[in-house]
């Protein structure tokens, strides 16, 4: 669809925020409540986990996934006229064997042509706590083991499925669960965006002990495709992800992370601005602030023009994390994404000078997480001196 200039990005800078550069600036609007939680939730599971991911499908409907491992829609005529389906449209199959990676799944990213067949991205948790027998400590996050697979929709997103498992594999760590070894594996991915060369890209994390972390950027030209997807080594796109439980090679490299440095743990939201002329990174993140001599959480955003070397990531809206928050801080935020409801992408893979900062906001309660969690969005618009 679209490929950035080979320029350095220009930085943003959020006004009333942290400024980082003259030339760029972004101001953000009201909050507005787009999934009220105590509202509007189907059961007590209905919660926004993944960042807030678009389509829109044959019928010229907007369908909004912010997806928890019990998967429903939002479904309208455009983003500021959906209405909650409590329909489930993929279900997790709680599967206690780490080599079906097939445990507990979250629909992470979307991509369809003609909105009718749909490839999802799936971040699939084998939660080992919850198996007898494969978690001593009992501990969720010693005995998280990640992965990344696929499902399909076939009828413009009402229901998605996938192949008969590992066959849905799609990336993995080359090592097999160990419990109390976690959380490690290949983390949520992106939205996939479509670039000029053909090529569809998506980036995950990486967490491991073994093979390290970072941001891998993945590519392939067939999203419907699971096995079709290679991820950057360094120099190409020549990494194949294999399956532990099923080959005997274990390779001396994996996926080269790209600008950790600058990106962190950024990989919630990945478009081509057409306004910026550049590809769009928004995640949350921490970075130190000289002014105010600490390190300041919150929504950050970074920008590319070839999806590898990114810009020092700059702050677009401070706010408390999960992992910063104490209690008294507020309600923390976390699962950000840029929608631009004028994109002229069916799957708004490219954003322009306007749109919306959506995040899941997390209500605690007596300074305890909840299940009550609400997804809002702020209004977002770019503007470039001298334009």
């Amino acid at each position: 669809m679209f490929a950035g200039a080979m320029v350095v990005a220009a930085g943003l800078m959020a006004t009333g925020l942290l400024r980082r550069s003259p030339t760029i600036s972004a101001t953000l609007g009201e909050e507005v409540t787009v999934f009220d939680y105590s509202a509007e939730a189907c059961d007590r599971l209905d919660i926004p986990d993944t960042a807030a991911r678009a389509f829109r499908d044959a019928q010229g409907l907007v369908q909004l996934l912010a997806s928890h491992h019990v998967t429903r829609r939002a479904i309208g005529p455009d983003l500021d006229h959906l209405a909650r389906d409590c329909g489930v449209v993929m279900s997790s199959h709680g599967d206690p064997r780490p080599e079906q990676f097939n445990d507990r799944e979250w629909i992470a990213s979307l991509y369809t042509s003609d909105g009718m067949k749909v490839a999802a991205l799936v971040h699939n948790e084998y939660q080992g706590h919850r198996h007898p027998g494969q978690c001593p400590s009992g501990s969720y996050r010693r005995c998280w083991y990640n992965s990344l697979t696929m499902a399909t929709s076939e009828d413009g997103g009402r229901s998605f499925r996938h192949a008969e498992p590992p066959g849905h594999l799609v990336a993995s760590l080359p090592s097999r669960y160990l419990p109390d070894r976690g959380p490690q594996g290949v983390f949520s991915a992106s939205n996939i965006v479509g670039g000029k060369d053909g090529f569809y890209y998506t980036l995950v994390q990486l967490v491991s002990e073994d093979y390290g972390g970072g941001g891998c950027l993945m590519r392939t030209r067939d999203p419907f495709d699971a096995s079709s997807w290679r991820a950057w080594d360094g120099s190409a796109f020549r990494l194949q992800f294999a399956d532990p439980y099923r080959t005997r090679e274990t390779p001396d490299d994996f996926c080269h992370p790209v600008s950790s440095d600058q990106i962190a743990t950024m990989r919630h939201s990945l478009t081509f601005n057409t306004y910026l002329d550049k590809f769009l990174l928004v995640g949350v993140a921490q970075a130190w602030d000289g002014e105010k001599q600490r390190e300041v959480p919150g929504i950050y955003y970074s920008t590319s023009d070839d999806l590898i070397s990114w810009s020092n990531r700059e702050l677009l809206m401070e706010a408390e994390l999960p992992w910063t928050h104490e209690c008294g801080d507020g309600a923390p935020v976390n699962y950000p994404s840029l929608l631009d409801p004028n994109s002229q992408s069916r799957n708004f893979d490219v954003s322009s000078k306007s749109g919306y900062l959506y995040f899941t906001r997390l209500n605690y309660h007596d300074c305890q997480s909840q299940l009550d969690r609400d997804l809002v969005r702020v209004p977002l618009t770019f503007h470039k001196e001298g334009a």
